[in-house]
């Protein structure tokens, strides 16, 4: 039997992106993302959902392996039968031979969500509304990512032009210029929360959770597209509680110290992130938590008061028990 968490979960992740476009804006020629009053970076949760996305579908390149142990992925682009681009109701009928013919009405619905929750991982993470005949497959995610995750310094986009492959013309002797908009460095935060209640209406397990961190942190390294490379994750940390309970606000629980203009950070040696607030939290916590598990890179130095170093090793002085993630 499939073993459903019990427990509250928070997500902290921390990665850094250089010389590239973390979350571009369709609606403004594709520029990184970015808070006008405050100057940083924001990256959204369809951004960081679609990384996790893309690094379990190429988990397993066969479908049907996919469908059989559960690894599916619902939100993908799919083909119809006449050549064009799946549409959500599309997309619902794909999964409705696997029901019985003879049901209709809620009893369908049911049906086609049980098949759904089966096979496809990220509805049980995430949820889903597709639209189905005479009504739409609701489904609450347990996972849920902060709708925009912010960089810790104020970022200044770069406009790089470049020369072409080809020319700009029919009639041109010279190849034509291209533009695309960079961030020399962004210290990105993200925040998500792991609801247990959500979790028993999808059906979400702990090796569901577990594949979700090895996406985080294995699927942002593997961003290599012309405007992705230079992703570098640097800190994932997952803290689990008693039912119902969390600290809650985690990146507002960390800062930046750097001698440099914030727009003039470059790399992990031009700044610490001082994580004391958030380690005060832990240790107030108390028994409320109940795990805390960690992956983290060492080049991000770490403050809390006057010590420097790793999280694990500043966590070890105020006797925090952390345990390495297994990804």
């Amino acid at each position: 039997m499939k073993n459903i968490i019990e427990n509250r979960q928070e997500i902290l992740f921390i990665y850094e992106a250089k010389d590239c476009n973390p979350n571009g804006d369709p609606l403004d020629e594709n520029r990184p993302r970015t808070d006008p009053e405050t100057g940083v970076a924001t990256i959204t949760d369809v951004r960081i959902k679609r990384t996790v996305r893309d690094y379990l579908l190429a988990k397993e390149a066969d479908v049907s392996r996919r469908l059989e142990t559960g690894m599916e992925i619902l939100i993908r682009d799919t083909m119809k039968s006449d050549g064009y681009l799946s549409e959500g109701k599309d997309r619902a009928e794909q999964f409705l031979d696997q029901i019985g013919k003879g049901l209709k009405g809620q009893a369908k619905t049911d049906a086609l969500q049980q098949v759904i929750l089966k096979t496809c991982i990220d509805a049980r993470l995430f949820g889903s509304t597709l639209p189905i005949e005479r009504g739409s497959l609701k489904l609450t995610g347990p996972v849920q990512f902060s709708a925009f995750n912010r960089s810790l310094h104020r970022v200044a986009p770069q406009l790089v032009q470049q020369t072409a492959a080809f020319a700009g013309g029919a009639k041109k002797d010279q190849k034509s210029f291209a533009e695309r908009q960079l961030l020399p460095y962004a210290l990105i935060t993200v925040y998500g929360v792991v609801n247990e209640v959500a979790a028993r209406t999808t059906q979400l397990g702990d090796t569901d959770v577990d594949l979700l961190l090895e996406a985080l942190w294995h699927g942002t390294a593997g961003l290599n597209t012309h405007s992705k490379m230079g992703h570098q994750p640097l800190l994932l940390l997952r803290i689990r509680y008693q039912a119902g309970r969390r600290i809650g606000a985690l990146p507002e629980r960390l800062s930046i110290d750097a001698d440099l203009e914030d727009t003039a950070i470059r790399s992990t040696k031009d700044y610490t992130v001082n994580v004391k607030p958030l380690l005060d939290a832990l240790s107030d916590a108390g028994e409320l938590v109940v795990g805390i598990d960690l992956e983290e890179d060492t080049r991000l130095v770490c403050k809390a008061g006057d010590q420097q170093g790793t999280f694990s090793s500043l966590a070890a002085m105020q006797n925090i028990q952390v345990s390495p993630l297994e990804l």
